[in-house]
């Protein structure tokens, strides 16, 4: 079940390599991960963001 999206960076650029988390922070959308995205690459636009899908494993207990 897909509960939002997290900002991730690419530690290497374009080249291919596991992307880590910006924050904790679950984006509800796309669009507002992607609104944070923008915001971060006009301080820092050399930075490669992306934004992941965050699925809530099928059985998982709530916490």
């Amino acid at each position: 079940m897909l509960i939002g999206f997290v900002l991730l960076v690419s530690a290497c650029g374009n080249d291919a390599c596991d992307a880590l988390p910006v924050s904790e922070h679950i984006f509800p959308t796309q669009g507002s991960c992607e609104v944070m995205a923008d915001r971060i690459r006009k301080a820092r636009p050399h930075a490669v963001l992306l934004c992941g899908e965050v699925h809530r494993r099928s059985g998982a207990e709530s916490e």
